[in-house]
């Protein structure tokens, strides 16, 4: 028996043990939210068979590999550039680690799912129908804080509903939106978490008003965040909570709107030179919760690669990607460090606005991302295109200070898979952003003032 064999039959050891493990977990993960038993009966049946077909899968391959091992060990190129011939070990090793990953993310489910329970005290059990629930707000400048909220208000029913309030009503309440009705509402739309979106909900509802939005809509529960939400002196959920309608989630600590806006008025001073940062604690665990339900790439996906900063994430980016998700059946996004960001435009000022892990869930919380290549290198060389299994290499954004862009995709050309997207001849969007909060730097520093003042209060 080779080498190569014997590596094969302890990956498919290994994975056997594995894998009864993740078929339970699978059984967890169809058990209805209100935990009956005949659910856990059949939430097992599921997972006993997806154990069943992935084992049989291993064994499969590990005869592929035990014939393959008779062959030539030479390993080369072919016309395009891609590896000849695949190891069919690795491929084992790469179904491993891809189990040990969906165990971990199903923990997680699991862990946040008894969580909630605890802290909630459940969602009540609907006779028939998803339970659907209502988020609303003006998602100024959309973050993965406001991703993470829209993950937990989903994780208390079965279909998240958001109402985006209108520049109108957000301009007459307090001062006018950084970005527009149609960018705000793009950006809570692309969200993976979210189920509808509501537009131009006004930014104070009556009791009234809301109710007859959960009419409409069918809306079974209310959700906001654990921060009291008061106009003139009143709840504005007073009403739904009365009805025991109401439910809270914990505010995502380390982030918020008013903080980011400050990184960007300092974002252009050529005396503060600065890393970003910021009070978020970026765990593993949090970025496995943000890949939610995604699936991996299956064999025989088209993977389509594009690479860039993606700081401060906004509705160009979503455009984006969403149009290079057409390209192919699967889309992986390279996500650059903050130390190359902040090479390539260092003329510009202290860039990027928010650091890696924080651009890298933002990226993640997009519907349209399959996977993301943290740190991605700036030439997307012959190891990224064949580790990856990349069909496509599309262009990510252009840097301002940029003069190696034809080095960078150098070897895509070579091997003719490169594809050219006009939307990201675009300047970076990021400036236009700071264009907008540079122009109404006064008026932004007294809001920040304010508000920064009542977070802190909050956080002591």
């Amino acid at each position: 028996m080779s080498a190569r064999t014997r590596a094969a039959s302890r990956t498919t050891l290994a994975a056997n043990f594995l894998l009864p493990i993740l078929g339970g977990l699978a059984a967890v993960q169809v058990i209805s939210r209100d935990g009956d038993f005949i659910s856990l009966l059949l939430g097992t049946a599921v997972g006993s068979v997806a154990t069943y077909l992935v084992v049989t899968e291993i064994q499969r391959l590990k005869r592929d590999t035990q014939q393959t091992s008779s062959r030539s060990e030479a390993k080369g190129f072919d016309e395009n550039g891609k590896a000849s011939v695949s190891s069919s070990s690795s491929n084992l090793a790469v179904k491993l680690l891809r189990a040990q990953e969906e165990t971990q993310r199903l923990q997680i489910q699991l862990e946040e799912f008894k969580a909630l329970e605890e802290t909630q005290g459940g969602i009540a059990k609907k006779t028939s129908g998803p339970t659907r629930i209502l988020m609303e707000g003006a998602f100024d400048l959309m973050h993965y804080g406001h991703v993470n909220a829209f993950r937990l208000g989903r994780s208390l029913g079965h279909e998240l509903v958001v109402g985006v309030n209108s520049s109108a009503t957000i301009t007459k309440c307090k001062g006018p939106p950084v970005m527009t009705d149609e960018e705000r509402c793009t950006m809570v739309r692309s969200c993976r978490f979210v189920d509808e979106v509501i537009e131009d909900i006004p930014y104070v509802m009556t009791d009234k008003y809301l109710q007859s939005l959960m009419d409409k809509h069918r809306i079974d529960y209310v959700v906001h965040g654990d921060d009291p939400v008061i106009v003139d002196g009143k709840d504005v959920y007073a009403h739904v909570k009365a009805k025991g309608l109401y439910r809270s989630i914990p505010r995502t600590e380390g982030v918020s709107t008013t903080d980011i806006v400050g990184r960007m008025l300092l974002c252009n001073s050529r005396t503060l030179a600065r890393l970003p940062s910021s009070r978020f604690l970026k765990t593993s665990s949090i970025l496995a919760q943000f890949r939610g339900g995604i699936q991996l790439a299956k064999p025989g996906d088209k993977i389509v690669y594009i690479d860039g900063d993606w700081d401060m994430f906004t509705a160009t980016h979503i455009k984006i990607l969403e149009k290079a998700k057409t390209l192919g059946t699967f889309l992986i996004v390279g996500v650059h460090s903050d130390d190359l960001v902040a090479s390539k435009l260092k003329s510009r000022g202290n860039f990027p606005i928010l650091d890696l892990h924080e651009r890298v869930l933002s990226v993640l919380g997009c519907k349209y991302v399959g996977d993301v290549l943290l740190d991605a290198p700036w030439v997307v060389g012959r190891d990224v295109i064949s580790s990856l299994n990349i069909s496509i290499v599309l262009n990510g954004l252009h840097y301002t200070d940029g003069r190696d862009e034809e080095e960078r995709y150098k070897v895509a050309k070579e091997m003719g898979i490169f594809r050219k997207s006009e939307e990201t001849d675009l300047l970076n969007p990021v400036h236009e952003i700071i264009n907008r909060i540079q122009n109404n730097r006064e008026r932004f520093q007294r809001k920040i003032s304010a508000k920064k003042k009542k977070e802190d209060e909050f956080w002591d």
